[in-house]
């Protein structure tokens, strides 16, 4: 046992356990970022016509709750360590799938998220903002594009990044302030739009179409159908199966809770709790307030608006973007409090994801450290603010430089790249870590000591059926990104991406591994065990 012990960087790790069932929820729940993950999803109406979205939430909820949230439930339970996928698939399958798929994710995916959603505050936040407090959106265009944005994007970056450094129980205060209006922000539109009949929207569409020069609802809906090549008469499977990938965003992201593992209070009974609660807390949102906006516009009206939204449309002059926030803002007379309320729960929640990002990405590469897969740097930790302060730097320095690629040459849709990236790299493996769980020999005495070994349905264990549950919707997510026309541009270059990370992330376990035995470390036997507390 000695001999194994050594093998660690050292006995503890550091961290200390302050998340409880709110702040692990509210984890979950902000990485699902509901009102930014609405817009996204609606937005979908514009490139996936026909599809189903009631239909689309119920496949999604089932299979999310049974499958993704009992996984990350499970698997987190029984090896409550901070570190996030790489844990587990190091201990179940092997170390160097383990860092191939933490390289993926929390080594790139987190890069990348940071590319994409930091710039959405003032690509997509601001104007957002300006529309519903009556401004023009012209006041803010230059914070739009280019360096403009760029400023923005940095600002957002580096307080993030503060926010972090200086704890988790600093950084849990603004989360619960911050989750809790993205919240109130959504259920305030949703009451809006679910209070608003057809006629009236169109009445007041109309009324200030008339003052501000634009199309007519009934006008703008022909053009912008003429522009898609038509609206299907009624829903579709290719297009339904399509709109659970942007779906997904605001159902499978509550995973992030296994990051945090090691910080969480009674973590055996509190993540698998949290994963079921931001799941089903999440996707009631986009069936309630999506289903309500597609009743309101009605089902053509919902493919028009959103491909206005997304597209633009010659002879729509309103001055704002056509966001289902906007449109709740225009039904009360853009309301300055509740328009401020509404928009601004778009900006803290896609704040949120930044800071998101350097919590993964540390608390990963923390676990590499840990187990003697990196620098020794990697492991330290700050007795001033209980935070891996280097590895938050080392993002910030990276981030700033890929975001500058980001706001010259802005790509909205490459999120559902990094997305798809996320769900074969990590969410399908890991599930079938969960599926093999109770049969690995090596991992044999994590699962005697689990909490979920008993849970089983006839003679097969729950977490072997949840984890086919999960890799069924993994490979429904994946199809619907493959045979989507409208993403296919991205389809040779982003799997191009995922062939050179994944091979990056194996060299790197083979470098440090051939290294560590240069100085007479064995990492091998760090994975017959779980992680130090």
């Amino acid at each position: 046992m000695a001999e194994k012990v050594e093998v660690f960087a050292r006995k503890a790790s550091g961290l200390t356990r302050e998340a409880g069932l709110l702040d692990s929820t509210y984890f979950g729940i902000m990485n699902n970022a509901v009102p930014v993950s609405i817009w996204f999803v609606l937005e979908a109406f514009a490139w996936l016509p026909g599809a189903n979205l009631g239909l689309a939430s119920i496949i999604t909820l089932f299979l999310v709750v049974f499958g993704f949230a009992f996984v990350w439930g499970i698997l987190g339970g029984s090896m409550p360590r901070s570190g996030g996928s790489y844990v587990y698939n190091s201990r179940i399958i092997h170390p160097v799938v383990g860092l191939g798929v933490s390289f993926c994710n929390a080594g790139f995916v987190m890069l990348a998220w940071i590319w994409v959603l930091a710039p959405w505050v003032g690509q997509v936040g601001l104007p957002i903002m300006m529309g519903c407090l009556g401004i023009a959106p012209e006041t803010v265009e230059r914070f739009s594009t280019g360096w403009g944005l760029y400023g923005v994007t940095t600002i957002v970056n580096v307080l993030a990044f503060l926010v972090v450094t200086v704890g988790m129980r600093f950084y849990f205060r603004i989360q619960k302030a911050f989750v809790t209006w993205s919240l109130v922000g959504a259920a305030i539109a949703g009451i809006i739009i679910s209070t608003t009949s057809h006629a009236e929207f169109v009445s007041i569409w109309n009324s200030y179409a008339a003052q501000t020069g634009s199309l007519n609802f009934g006008a703008a809906v022909s053009a912008a159908g003429a522009e898609m090549g038509g609206i299907p008469a009624t829903w579709n499977w290719s297009s339904t199966l399509g709109i659970m990938l942007p779906i997904s965003w605001i159902a499978v992201y509550g995973y992030i809770i296994t990051f945090i593992g090691g910080e969480v209070k009674g973590p055996r009974r509190n993540i698998f709790r949290a994963q079921i609660l931001n799941a089903v807390i999440s996707i009631f949102f986009i069936a309630w307030v999506g289903l309500a906006y597609q009743r309101m516009l009605g089902w053509e009206g919902i493919h028009a608006v959103n491909w206005i939204e997304s597209e633009g449309l010659a002879g729509y002059t309103f001055p704002f973007i056509a966001t289902y926030i906007n449109m709740a803002s225009m039904i009360v007379g853009f309301n300055k409090v509740l328009g401020f309320i509404m928009a601004g729960s778009f900006i803290v929640a896609d704040f949120l994801w930044v800071a998101c990002s350097y919590i993964a990405w540390s608390r990963a590469a923390f676990a590499w450290g840990m187990d003697r897969l990196g620098p020794r740097w990697f492991t330290d930790i700050s007795p001033r603010f209980g935070q891996p302060v280097k590895l938050l730097a080392a993002m910030l320095i990276a981030s700033q430089l890929a975001i500058v690629q980001y706001c010259m040459n802005p790509e909205v849709l490459g999120g559902v790249s990094v997305e798809v990236m996320q769900l074969v790299s990590v969410f399908g493996i890991t599930a079938i870590s969960c599926i093999i769980f109770p049969y690995v020999k090596k991992a044999r005495h994590i699962w005697d000591a689990s909490p979920y070994k008993a849970w089983r349905i006839g003679k097969v264990p729950v977490a072997t059926i949840s984890g086919s549950i999960a890799l069924a919707l993994v490979g429904i997510l994946v199809y619907a990104y493959y045979i989507s026309e409208a993403l296919a541009f991205m389809h040779n270059v982003w799997t191009a991406i995922y062939v050179v990370v994944w091979l990056s992330g194996i060299g790197w376990y083979f470098i440090w591994k051939r290294k560590r035995a240069k100085e007479g470390v064995d990492v091998t036997l760090a994975f017959k065990e779980i992680p130090p507390e």
